[in-house]
């Protein structure tokens, strides 16, 4: 006779959460500190996605204010870097002081001069207390040369390590993560009498098989949410909003985080700095810059970036630069003409929740959000809990994702 196939382990929980990143990891935290028995299920490294490859700016909204007034988009994260500095002093909604802090504040930097509109709109009561605008003696040295004509202004917007606060998030619940086998993938069994409700789920993991019931789904994959919501008739529409980022590798610089803007409502590029393995500094380069580098290739992106540089920067001296770029996608709901989307995004397809914070700084907005639907639906954690954590010590827990410029400049 063969060998009994082995029977699946099996686990009843409250609510599964598939998705390593930022949502997926804040989602976490926050439902278990609510008492919910939550699982989180990633098929690659914590963060490996959008998260990691982030600038890890916390906005406070002035970007999207160019216009020379506060649009959507600046209403909805406005509140956010006061939550985030709770969290980051010990005394928010997450404990987050393990986080490393690279910068206090983002500079904005213009060109020349502002138009009329937006410098009386910096001056307004609305933004007095998150944009200052610097004396000369304050400039970054960079920006400290009599060649740089142009405004400098402070901006209330904290930059972070995204790899400490992933790091920070996931040593929380460790034991409430499992790494799903990419190759073998998961399985939803839906109700037949209902097709929007999950019954079950399958997943494989260190070559074992487990099924997972929960009353709730929770999908913060990113890009991955448009594979898992394809059951769901009904399921939001993804876009994919491109850009290439550039880095630039740089034996001595003083870190610099800043925005320049002109004429256009989008800034003209966006450059956070951070250290890498070796001890040297990569500037990182978004903004309009990566927005307009998604058509290009990437030889003619850093030429790009390289000439921007050196009309905003004419007195560096970037000759032992290092440079390298790379594609990555913006995951987000689907909008009218594929516009940004003006705020966090949670759509509920039976008792599944698909869900996309759209901006790393709206994050504890959207798990708000999801707290508030749970609440509405009359869904508190169940009791009594079981100790689920036996079972769930023989899956392969995900590792963290490594810093992209320690990637590429390897």
């Amino acid at each position: 006779m063969g060998r009994m196939k082995q029977l699946p382990l099996a686990l009843d929980v409250d609510i599964v959460i598939f998705g390593g990143g930022i949502a997926g990891l804040w989602a976490l935290n926050v439902l278990r500190a609510q008492g919910y028995q939550a699982v989180l299920l990633e098929t690659d490294a914590l963060g490996a996605g959008q998260t990691s490859k982030s600038q890890g700016i916390i906005h406070g909204g002035i970007k999207y204010a160019l216009s020379g007034f506060l649009s959507s988009s600046a209403n909805a994260v406005s509140e956010m870097p006061k939550r985030w500095k709770d969290c980051l002093a010990g005394t928010g909604e997450i404990d987050l002081q393990s986080v490393k802090i690279l910068s206090s504040r983002q500079l904005l930097w213009s060109t020349g001069s502002l138009t009329s509109e937006v410098a009386s709109f910096f001056a307004t009561k609305a933004l007095n207390s998150r944009v200052k605008r610097l004396n000369t003696t304050e400039y970054p040295s960079v920006l400290r040369n009599h060649a740089f004509k142009g405004h400098v202004f402070s901006l209330d917007e904290i930059v972070l390590d995204t790899i400490s606060l992933v790091q920070s998030l996931a040593n929380t619940y460790p034991d409430y993560m499992i790494k799903i086998d990419p190759q073998n993938g998961s399985t939803f069994q839906f109700d037949l009498k209902d097709p929007k409700k999950i019954t079950s789920l399958e997943i494989h993991s260190n070559q074992k098989r487990l099924v997972l019931k929960a009353k709730r789904y929770l999908l913060t994959a990113g890009e991955g949410n448009e594979k898992l919501s394809l059951s769901f008739a009904e399921a939001p529409k993804m876009q994919r909003r491109p850009l290439q980022m550039v880095m630039v590798k740089l034996k001595t610089a003083e870190p610099f985080f800043a925005h320049c803007i002109n004429a256009g409502l989008n800034p003209r590029i966006t450059i956070t700095s951070h250290p890498t393995h070796d001890g040297k500094t990569v500037w990182y380069l978004g903004g309009q810059l990566a927005e307009d580098g998604a058509s290009r290739t990437q030889s003619d992106q850093i030429k790009t970036a390289k000439m921007e540089l050196a009309t905003l920067f004419p007195w560096l001296d970037l000759t032992e630069a290092e440079w390298q770029s790379f594609y990555i996608n913006r995951a987000e709901p689907k909008q009218p003409g594929g516009k940004r989307p003006e705020t966090t995004y949670l759509n509920e397809e039976g008792n599944t929740f698909i869900a996309w914070p759209t901006k790393l700084a709206l994050t504890p907005l959207l798990c708000d959000q999801l707290l508030a639907a749970l609440k509405k639906q009359g869904f508190s954690p169940t009791e009594p809990k079981l100790d689920i954590l036996p079972k769930l010590s023989e899956f392969t827990k995900p590792s963290i994702a490594k810093p992209i410029w320690d990637e590429l400049f390897a």
